[in-house]
């Protein structure tokens, strides 16, 4: 998955919160995907994934710095990688 762009598309606002946002990513791509406090030094694995998304000022932001509501406005793409660059 790492490196290739797939162009799906998700209506964020289908979902209630970061715990769905991430479920259906998971069921999409078939990973493990680790956001908010998950993302530490100690999940570094392959099998793991971190979601990332640009913002309106295109800066790129992990998934949970934020309040859900401040997201929704202003995420504009996400981004999968994996947890450790190994």
């Amino acid at each position: 998955m790492e490196g290739h762009p797939i162009g799906r598309k998700l209506d964020v606002l289908a979902h209630h919160g970061y715990h769905d946002l991430i479920t259906t990513l998971d069921h999409m791509f078939n990973t493990n995907i680790l956001w908010g406090a998950e993302v530490d030094g100690e999940n570094c694995d392959q099998d793991f994934h971190v979601l990332t998304y640009e913002d309106e000022e295109g800066d790129w932001m992990m998934v949970g710095d934020v309040p859900w509501e401040m997201f929704l406005s202003a995420v504009k793409r996400l981004k999968i990688t994996r947890a450790c660059p190994c």
